[in-house]
Formats: structure tokens, C-alpha cells, sequence
């Protein structure tokens, strides 16, 4: 990808679970085979339910964690063989912000003292005062006054004590920064202040951002890009305004349809989930959505669908065998019929097309029975 500061070629990551004396560990598959680009400046965002593995792959992207497999540039800098000095010059320009921003801080050391640690590493040069006026700074940046620095983190509310972590991350000068739900543990007023932020700070500090969410309002608001995780994989990903305008994935249809329409008498066609996501020890073979997808074929259960074009925007790609055939259904009339179709995967079909034509319906209040209307009846 043109201009890319960070990109991920077949990333995987497996871990050992349930192992003993008599027994053979499992094998489970937290990540597997994920390649993707970030765009200099750009904000990529990654969501999916819980369990997908988002967060595992967030941390290989910082090296907090080491891929089973695979490749990762920053720059064009090696990460995943990256180590000592090398590794500790790249953390200067990639940093992260962790989901909870209580336990991430250490309740023992002031707020100057936490944000003014990366410093000591990645600024040596700097004088005892000329590091307190720079943590001074950085909290000015993110909201906060430079008295605070004397606090301690348990003195603050969870909206402070993220914008704590949002300053130490700032400390060393970063050009990438990764965020694993930063907003997910707040107040949904104090969220909106944190994703504005964060938007403030990626335009004026020129920054690359990809976060981790499962709240696909959120991302609507803050993204340029999303990416689609289920089970490990990458299903869809395109720009924000394609994908929540024009899914090609089952599974992002049925995600977007949960998403609640914020006006009085509009609702949208929802799409259950059935089922629960198979377990990353025992996946299914073939595409691992295929449990759950009515669309599921015999392709589906044999052969992992490749992640390619769709065809509409470029970059816009998809990892499902039939989503030409979704699209097409979608875009003319349904029939009353399929063949080879239950009653009830009709009735799915119908609402995974209308989920992909964006339609909303608008419930209508019965009308007033006015007192002829009522002899009538009578």
C-alpha cells in the first residue's frame, strides 16, 4: 500500500493451552494468517466480538507479544526481529494505550513520575526541570492542568486517568499509536470527550492511530478505515463509509444491524447471530463463519475463503465465496421463494439483504379511531 508506516504480512499467533504431565497441550489459534496496511496519518480500526483475537493482534503490532508467524514493518523497519536497542527505538515511535486505565498505571508513582518516565529513556538528555516542563506540557495537551502532576492516580476519575495514559503515551514523540479499547471502560459522556481527543491530537500531532473496539458507533465517528475480525481471521475491511454502507461479509451485515438508529419511530432489521463463535481450539474447517452463516454451502465447510476485492472501491475486500451472489439478491426484488430455501432461511435471507441495501424501517403508530370510524365497526 502507497504510504504505508506500518504494515503485517500472514501474522499468526498460537498459544499452548491445557497441557500436563499426561497430556498434550491444545493448540489455540488466537490469530491467524492476518496481513494488513496502515496508512500514514490515517485512523484504522479494528473491531469484532469479543474473543476474535483483536487484542492479541494489537499487541503483536506492538511487539508486546511475538507472532507465531509472519512479518511486520514499521517504516520499513523489521519489528518482529527487532530487539534491544533496535526494539527500544521503535517503542519510541509506536506506543500504546492500554483498555483499563487504572491497572495500567502504577498507583505507587505520581502522575509527573509516570508521564515523565518515558522520557528518561527516550530523552536522556534532558535536565531534571526541563523534563518537568515537558511533562507540564503534556498534560495540557490532554486536558488536564500541570498541578496534577503531584497527584497520584487514584485521586483522579476514569476519564483523567485515561487522559493519563494518553499523556504518558505522548511522552516520547510517537508517529504510531495503538489503542486497545481506550474508551470501552468509560462513561459514555466521558467516551465522546476521549474520542475527541484523540481525533484532536492524531490532526495537530500528525499521528497514526489504530484502535480496538467493539462499539461500531464509536468507530463510525473516529475511523478512515475498518477492518472486520471473526475467529482469528480477517473477513471484510474498506473504508468506514463503504463498510457501513455497503457490507459484502455476513458477518459485518449482522454486526451493523445491531447498531441502534437513534430516532423516535425508526428501527432497522435485525440480524440474530445464532449460535455462539466456535471455540479458537476447534475451529470449523473451511470458513470459520460458516456455523453461523445461513449462506453456508458445502465451498464454505471445505475451503478457507480468501480475503479479495469486491469490486465496488478499491482497497473495499471481503473473505466470502458468495458474496457476489449476496449483492446481486440484494440489489433486485427478492423472490417469494428460493429453491432449496427453508421458510426460515427465507425469512434470514430477507434480512441480510435488506441489511445489505442499508434499509431501515419506520414503524407507523396505528391511527386515531375517530368516532365514525368506531359506529362503523360497531
Amino acid at each position: 500500500m502507497k504510504d504505508a508506516i506500518l504494515v503485517a504480512r500472514n501474522l499468526t499467533r498460537h498459544f499452548a493451552v491445557g497441557g500436563s504431565l499426561f497430556r498434550k497441550a491444545d493448540t489455540l489459534r488466537a490469530v491467524e494468517d492476518v496481513s494488513l496496511s496502515v496508512r500514514r496519518g490515517e485512523t484504522l480500526a479494528i473491531v469484532g466480538e469479543s474473543g476474535c483475537g483483536k487484542s492479541t493482534l494489537a499487541r503483536m503490532l506492538m511487539r508486546l507479544i511475538a507472532p507465531t508467524s509472519g512479518e511486520m514493518e514499521f517504516e520499513g523497519r523489521q519489528i518482529d526481529r527487532a530487539s534491544g536497542r533496535e526494539l527500544t527505538e521503535l517503542r519510541r515511535d509506536m506506543q500504546f494505550i492500554f483498555q483499563d486505565p487504572f491497572s495500567s498505571l502504577n498507583p505507587r508513582a505520581t502522575v509527573g513520575r509516570l508521564v515523565g518516565e518515558p522520557l528518561e529513556t527516550h530523552a536522556p538528555e534532558l535536565s531534571a526541570a526541563e523534563r518537568r516542563g515537558r511533562v507540564a506540557e503534556l498534560l495540557r495537551q490532554v486536558g488536564l492542568r500541570p498541578e496534577h502532576a503531584e497527584r497520584y492516580p487514584h485521586e483522579f476519575s476514569g476519564g483523567q486517568r485515561q487522559r493519563i495514559g494518553i499523556a504518558r503515551a505522548l511522552a516520547s514523540g510517537p508517529k504510531l499509536i495503538i489503542g486497545d479499547e481506550p474508551v470501552s471502560a468509560l462513561d459514555v459522556s466521558v467516551q465522546a470527550q476521549v474520542i475527541n481527543l484523540l481525533a484532536d491530537l492524531r490532526d495537530r500531532l500528525g499521528l497514526t492511530l489504530v484502535v480496538i473496539a467493539h462499539d461500531l458507533a464509536v468507530i463510525r465517528h473516529m475511523s478512515d478505515r475498518v477492518a472486520v475480525m471473526y475467529l482469528g481471521r480477517i473477513v471484510e475491511e474498506g473504508t468506514t463509509d463503504e463498510i457501513f454502507s455497503r457490507p459484502r461479509h455476513p458477518y459485518t451485515m449482522a454486526l451493523l444491524s445491531a447498531i441502534p438508529v437513534a430516532e423516535h419511530g425508526l428501527t432497522r432489521q435485525q440480524i440474530p447471530l445464532t449460535g455462539e463463535m466456535p471455540s479458537p481450539v476447534d475451529p470449523p474447517p473451511g470458513c470459520s463463519f460458516n456455523t453461523r452463516c445461513p449462506f453456508a454451502r458445502d465451498a464454505c465447510r471445505e475451503e478457507i475463503p480468501a480475503l479479495r476485492e469486491t469490486g465496488l472501491e478499491p482497497g473495499h475486500r471481503a473473505a466470502c465465496h458468495f458474496f457476489e451472489e449476496i449483492a446481486a439478491e440484494a440489489a433486485s426484488p427478492i423472490p417469494e421463494s428460493g429453491p432449496g430455501r427453508t421458510p426460515g432461511a427465507e425469512a434470514r435471507f430477507r434480512l441480510y439483504a435488506n441489511a445489505i441495501a442499508g434499509v431501515a424501517i419506520r414503524t407507523k403508530r396505528p391511527e386515531p379511531r375517530t368516532p365514525e370510524r368506531s359506529k362503523e365497526a360497531t
